[in-house]
């Protein structure tokens, strides 16, 4: 097994194909040859995420290498956008119950841990979840039978998750329920149980017909099918049912005497036969069995002597009971000339051979019943049911794929979880359970409705390269509403995308700034610590207001230091805000206090430092002394600074062109020092 191709494991696996028709359509109707004679063909683009094709009209050859002028159609300056459904929407329910169970699961297996021992304590709970899978299958296939229009699309999905559901629910026997603590390690009753879930027969409506009406024991004799039903029931194991309706047959006047004697025979022996229970150990159900068959096979002895003694007379019934009691006796020729199915073989050669048979003894009993059969007859679903019970996972898991991406994926993590993926990696090129969620994930997250869910899958990736697919595939996600872009950032804060984060805040915070939502700019760009962006938007406040004299920020500063962020230019406009209400309501030297904690503090930008000087004159040229000589002399080295690095910036080009400073109000500004530092001494 560990010599195979690496590659050959990973088989792209046939898509199902769906039609699409488009109107109207893209040339005209009952024209095509015309219209392919014009230098006409179709052209088409794939969106890379969101699984939409445009379709267009195009020319075999550019306009200009023709020598004649061709005809123009209506549908020529058309291009039209369809959709690619690669999840249909019948679908949508099971997916969102599904992932509901896919993520309780990881998290109950980081509750218990990877090892063995832990593992193994966690057997019941991962049992449960795979009960909820299949219930989810179920209740799909039930949804699906329910539509009133079916159409090949509608049974080729019923078929899929019931061969899915078939697949999973023997995994789920022999992986989780036998070894599943306080249950019989005996598969048997479990594999009949799976066989008669997934493969019912016989049919109800074959019971119902031959039940109908509560029949006497003659009519019950004459109905048709009887003999071809009640060997069924013997196959399925359903021998309560075939005890009854052999018990009445009993009393049958329409049969042979003998027949009728041995119908009730085999009746008790039906009823007799042993179940095995776990409070009862091997050894005591073992010699119980040992008895049963010995008295089957007396009985067979004995029926087959009736029939070799009476050559001559055919009696249908009593070779029918024959038939019946030596299925009970587990010939396996018997039952494979009764049995449709190579389930059925196996399932009834189990039930009446090997009634103890564990998990480990499956892999020689299929061996020999798949002997029987070609190898071409066989569908993807026996192919993968057989790889199951060889215990072939490396084929098994492939084989799956086939059948749905959905269903290797979940098995794929499922046998990762229980630790038995080990021979699988050994195999393959790359790792299993992250290739089949992978591919999984590239169907759900073309869909418009689903790349939330193919993000949690990814995100549920243990090794890096899963992490990677998130994180591109996060940052290219259309951010079409701000509700999808709070979404998207909580997948990237849920799983550590920074690189992810960070890019779609910076692209979030442009386009609110574009559209003049600058606070909610500034909160971007501060979640990701852009203080360059916040800066340049402050700038443009900052702007606004020198170019309409009205000092209209207010909000948006106030909305931005209520999500408790801090930074320069943010407090800076917030303090400039509250000198100009102190200006306004004529509290000169509470403003003169703000104006000088501004400059003192240095958290206005360089260009703005010009202005608040020009705004300090007033106050300097006031009634009332509001800068003391030392504040004064502030005022005064904030402006040399002023003017030293607008000096060296003089050759070299600026940050803001336009930060040149008025000469001439500064000579002002001056003045205007010297005459408050002058009254200062005076009155100190």
């Amino acid at each position: 097994m560990h010599s195979r191709n690496k590659i050959d494991k990973f088989v792209v696996s046939r898509d199902k194909e769906a039609t699409t028709h488009i109107f109207p359509g893209l040339f005209p109707v009952g024209r095509q040859a015309e219209w392919s004679k014009q230098n006409r063909t179709l052209t088409f683009s794939i969106h890379p995420l969101n699984s939409k094709l445009a379709l267009a009209v195009a020319g075999k050859q550019p306009r200009e290498k023709l020598d004649r002028d061709i005809r123009v159609f209506e549908q020529d300056q058309r291009v039209t956008v369809c959709g690619i459904a690669t999840v249909p929407d019948e679908r949508l329910p099971f997916i969102s119950d599904t992932h509901a169970v896919f993520i309780a699961l990881q998290r109950l297996m980081e509750n218990y841990g990877d090892s063995t021992d832990q593992v193994s304590a966690g057997i019941e709970g991962i049992l449960r979840m795979s009960t909820l899978y299949r219930e989810a299958m179920l209740r799909q296939v039930r949804v699906l039978q329910e539509v009133t229009v079916v159409n090949d699309f509608i049974e080729e999905e019923i078929e899929t998750f019931q061969s899915m559901h078939a697949i999973w629910h023997l995994f789920e026997i022999i992986y989780l329920t036998t070894v599943a603590p306080g249950l019989s390690t005996s598969i048997v009753p479990y594999f009949m149980e799976w066989l008669n879930i997934n493969f019912p027969a016989p049919s109800a409506e074959e019971g119902r017909r031959i039940a109908e009406g509560s029949p006497t024991a003659d009519e019950l004799a004459k109905r048709d099918g009887l003999w071809s039903y009640l060997k069924k029931l013997a196959i399925r194991g359903h021998v309560s049912i075939l005890a009854n309706m052999l018990e009445k047959l009993g009393h049958s006047q329409l049969l042979s005497a003998a027949a009728a004697r041995w119908a009730s025979t085999i009746s008790e022996i039906s009823r007799k036969m042993p179940l095995g229970s776990n409070e009862e150990t091997t050894g005591s159900f073992n010699a119980r069995w040992k008895r049963w068959n010995e008295e089957v096979r007396n009985t067979a002895t004995a029926v087959k002597g009736l029939l070799s003694s009476d050559k001559k007379s055919k009696d249908l019934a009593l070779e029918s009971l024959f038939t019946i009691v030596e299925i009970l006796r587990g010939d396996v020729d018997t039952i494979s000339a009764e049995s449709d199915l190579w389930q059925d073989i196996m399932g009834a050669v189990m039930l009446y051979s090997e009634p103890t048979a564990q998990a480990g003894r499956l892999p020689s009993l299929v061996n020999v019943v798949v002997e029987q059969y070609e190898s071409d007859a066989f569908t993807e679903l026996d192919r993968a049911l057989v790889a199951l019970l060889n215990h072939d996972l490396p084929e098994f898991l492939p084989l799956c794929s086939h059948i749905d991406h959905w269903l290797s994926a979940h098995l794929a993590d499922l046998m990762e979880h229980i630790t038995i993926m080990d021979i699988c990696k050994k195999v393959f090129a790359v790792d299993p359970r992250e290739h089949y969620i992978l591919a999984l994930c590239e169907t759900y997250l073309g869909h418009e409705n689903l790349w939330r869910v193919g993000l949690d899958y990814l995100g549920m990736c243990k090794t890096r390269a899963g992490i990677s697919v998130m994180e591109e595939y996060a940052m290219r996600i259309p951010l079409d509403s701000d509700r999808k872009a709070e979404q998207v950032l909580r997948v990237c804060d849920k799983y550590k995308l920074k690189t992810a984060y960070d890019r779609i805040h910076r692209q979030l915070g442009r386009q609110k700034w574009q559209r003049g939502r600058l606070g909610a700019a500034i909160g971007h760009f501060s979640k990701v610590g852009d203080n360059s962006s916040i800066s340049m938007v402050c700038d443009q406040l900052w702007s606004e207001y020198l170019g309409s004299g009205k000092l209209t920020y207010g909000p948006v500063i106030d909305g931005v230091l209520a999500t408790g962020l801090k930074h320069d230019r943010v407090l800076f406009l917030s303090k400039y805000r509250d000198f100009h209400e102190c200006y306004k309501s004529a509290e000169h030297v509470q403003a003169g206090k703000i104006l000088l904690s501004i400059l003192v503090s240095e958290i206005a930008p360089l260009h703005a430092v010009y202005d608040l000087l020009i705004d300090s004159i007033p106050l300097l040229e006031g009634d009332a002394l509001v800068f003391s000589s030392d504040d004064t002399f502030e005022l005064m080295r904030c402006a040399e600074s002023l003017t030293t690095a607008s000096s060296q910036n003089k050759t070299g080009d600026t940050a803001n062109s336009s930060n040149s400073i008025d000469r001439s109000e500064l000579s002002i500004f001056n003045v205007a020092c010297s005459r408050n530092l002058a009254r200062a001494f005076v009155m100190s």
